[in-house]
């Protein structure tokens, strides 16, 4: 059994895959197994990946798909892992090459299954190190079971984090919807009952920022992806029997993660007013049924008092309310979200 398998979906990244294969293949940490996944690429990323392997002999893993997505790549990674822990790291980002090995030794030390650090953005020269808003300093134990918040203050991404193989479990991501991260990270983070958070970089996110602001200001066809997650963080906290225990969590998350995605929808440049209204309207709808006291939610006046951005767009979230598209029952209301993009 390796100590750590690090899964990578690849899907045309060429031009990323010797910086970030060759920052996992030379880790300080011994026993490491890398599974990449090509995910029915169209450039010559396969090419890269083969020379690679025959480089990195006996710590590459290759496997070819159809393209299903990132999830439907991670999926197969976890089949084929056999880590005592997991790593995902996208094609385009890498590690530096003692991260695992400190990682590894935290979880080890320290009894966890679950070791979260912070994200180092890059953007071309620039490196900044972001901090969430868990409200947890320095770096510590943090018992998941006193501090419920924290499955929904801490980042749902996967970059940041080791998990142990055993704490993923029969765990697997949604394909081919958008989000995926978001529908699995909550229910490891209450599953694992106690972590180590880790106040240091762990991870080199590339942001490409013409793709990041393309992502901003473009419209979100698969918007209601984001109410599929969060009912599937609900059903998976069921079957792990967290439901009901962490049900304010899964309450704040729901909230929450679809204020995000109206926000994203105010800023939609080619998108009319008119359309703004039905799709967040809409939406409001969905969580008024659902949630009627949303507006009370402590969570998000938390979430308000650390974001600045946040708390404008909510003050102004009444200029896109119809109530013709609010009040309705929630068929309706995803109906009017897909009519608006027809």
């Amino acid at each position: 059994m390796a100590k750590v398998s690090v899964i990578i979906p690849v899907f045309n990244a060429e031009r990323y895959l010797n910086r970030c294969i060759s920052s996992i293949a030379n880790q300080t940490l011994q026993d490491v197994e890398i599974i990449a996944i090509n995910d029915g690429s169209t450039d010559n990323s396969l090419n890269v990946l083969d020379k690679l392997s025959q480089r990195y002999k006996g710590k590459l893993k290759i496997y070819t798909k159809e393209n299903g997505g990132v999830g439907s790549a991670r999926n197969v990674g976890l089949e084929n892992a056999n880590g005592e822990f997991i790593k995902f790291v996208d094609a385009d980002d890498y590690l530096n090459v003692d991260i695992l090995e400190k990682m590894y030794n935290i979880a080890k030390d320290n009894n966890v299954s679950l070791v979260r650090g912070e994200y180092q953005y890059i953007y071309g020269l620039i490196k900044s190190v972001g901090k969430g808003w868990t409200g947890v300093d320095g770096s510590q134990i943090v018992d998941v079971r006193k501090n419920k918040d924290y499955v929904v203050t801490e980042a749902p991404g996967i970059g940041n984090k080791l998990i142990s193989r055993d704490l993923i479990g029969n765990l697997r991501f949604p394909e081919k919807i958008k989000w995926e991260d978001l529908a699995i990270i909550p229910v490891v983070i209450a599953s694992s009952e106690k972590l180590f958070h880790m106040n240091e970089a762990v991870y080199n996110y590339r942001i490409n920022m013409n793709t990041t602001i393309r992502d901003f200001i473009n419209e979100i066809p698969n918007i209601l992806d984001i109410i599929k997650c969060v009912d599937i963080i609900e059903r998976q906290m069921e079957a792990r029997g967290l439901s009901e225990e962490y049900k304010e969590q899964i309450k704040s998350m729901y909230i929450l993660h679809t204020l995000f995605r109206v926000e994203n929808a105010m800023c939609w440049v080619n998108f009319s007013h008119n359309k703004k209204e039905i799709v967040i309207s809409s939406l409001l709808g969905i969580l008024d049924v659902r949630y009627p006291d949303w507006r009370e939610n402590g969570v998000i006046e938390l979430y308000r008092s650390k974001n600045a951005l946040f708390d404008f767009d909510m003050r102004r979230l009444d200029r896109f309310i119809v109530p013709r598209y609010r009040n309705v029952d929630r068929e309706t209301a995803e109906n009017s979200i897909h009519a608006a993009f027809g």
